[in-house]
């Protein structure tokens, strides 16, 4: 019976750490991607909030760039409409603006979908 070589050269033993090394950075990079292209996505939560905040700033006489309607204040009677029409209810509302107190990036994100909201109402 044939007994295995298990004296690798030092050569040999680099190249088997580069290998290994390779692989775990390659794995590294492909997570690392995944992650960060998972968070530019909005939740539909988060896309029916922005619609529902870009409405209420659009009836409530704000609009982008400045061009400012008169501001009208909404009845509780408007502000439950809005809630309807956008399927919201006072639960969500209150869960969604909590998180984004706490995580001020995805508010960031939320308005800027409500700019991109506000951009296409005004070239109607």
């Amino acid at each position: 019976m044939r007994q295995l070589n298990l004296n690798f050269t030092s050569i040999q033993k680099g190249l088997a750490l580069f290998r290994r090394l390779f692989f775990v950075a390659l794995f590294g990079l492909l997570m690392a991607g995944c992650s960060l292209q998972r968070q530019d996505k909005l939740s539909a939560d988060d896309l029916h909030f922005a619609a529902f905040y870009a409405d209420y700033l659009a009836r409530s006489g704000v609009t982008d760039k400045g061009n400012a309607a008169p501001l009208t204040d909404l009845t509780p009677a408007g502000l439950d409409t809005l809630f309807v029409r956008h399927k919201l209810d006072q639960k969500t509302f209150d869960a969604r603006l909590d998180a984004y107190s706490r995580n001020p990036e995805l508010w960031r994100k939320v308005l800027l979908e409500v700019r991109r909201n506000l951009d296409q109402e005004s070239r109607k």
